[in-house]
C-alpha cells in the first residue's frame, strides 16, 4: 500500500508537470519541500525507515524489470558498486537538493519538475548498472538521508526486503556504518 502512494505522489508530481493544474496547489513543492523534506524527514528519525516502503524510484525499477521480464527480456549483469565512492553520490545529491532549496527558493514547480524527471532517469540508470539495492544503499540521496536519520528512531531496517526490528530510541548511532 505505502508503495503506491509513493508511486501516486511521483505519478502526481509529474501530471502537474506535464498538464499543469487547475488549481493554485502546487503538488511538487508540497511533497518535496513540506512532506518529504519535514514530515518524512521527522517520522524517519522518529519512528523508523518510511523512505524504505515509500520509495517511488525503487517502484517504477520493479515495474519496469517485471514488464522487461514479461515480454521475455533478460536483465544484464549488474556491475559491483564501487567500495571507492561510498555514499558520496548520496551526499552531493543531497548538497544539491540543499542548493535547490535555499539558493534557488525552492525552484518552483517547474523547476521541480524537470529535477524530479531527471533525477528518476539518473536514479533508474543506476540502479540498472549497479543493482536496486547496492544503489539504494549508497548512492540514491533520498535513502541514504532517510537511512542516517532513522539512526534515531525506534524501529531499524533489518534488510533490504523491508524487515524491521524494534530497538531502543537513538541506539542505533551506536551501529557500524
Amino acid at each position: 500500500v505505502l508503495r503506491t502512494v509513493g508511486l501516486v505522489a511521483w505519478l502526481w508530481i509529474v501530471a502537474q508537470g506535464l498538464f499543469g493544474g487547475s488549481s493554485a496547489g502546487d503538488v511538487a513543492t508540497l511533497f518535496l519541500w513540506v512532506y518529504g523534506w519535514v514530515g518524512l524527514a521527522l517520522v524517519s528519525a522518529l519512528i523508523g525507515p518510511a523512505w524504505q516502503f515509500l520509495d517511488p524510484f525503487s517502484t517504477l525499477h520493479d515495474l519496469g524489470a517485471a514488464l522487461l521480464r514479461r515480454f521475455g527480456i533478460r536483465p544484464w549483469e549488474s556491475a559491483e558498486y564501487p567500495a571507492r565512492l561510498g555514499r558520496w553520490p548520496g551526499v552531493i545529491g543531497f548538497a544539491g537538493f540543499i542548493w535547490l532549496e535555499l539558493a534557488m527558493g525552492g525552484g518552483g514547480p517547474s523547476v521541480l519538475f524537470i529535477v524530479l524527471i531527471g533525477y528518476t532517469a539518473y536514479t533508474l540508470a543506476m540502479m540498472a548498472q549497479f543493482g536496486r539495492d547496492p544503489w539504494r544503499a549508497n548512492g540514491e540521496t533520498f535513502t541514504v538521508w532517510f537511512r542516517l536519520l532513522g539512526r534515531l528512531a525506534a524501529f531499524a531496517l533489518v534488510d533490504e526486503e523491508g524487515r524491521i526490528r524494534r530497538r531502543s530510541l537513538a541506539s542505533g548511532l551506536l551501529d557500524p556504518g
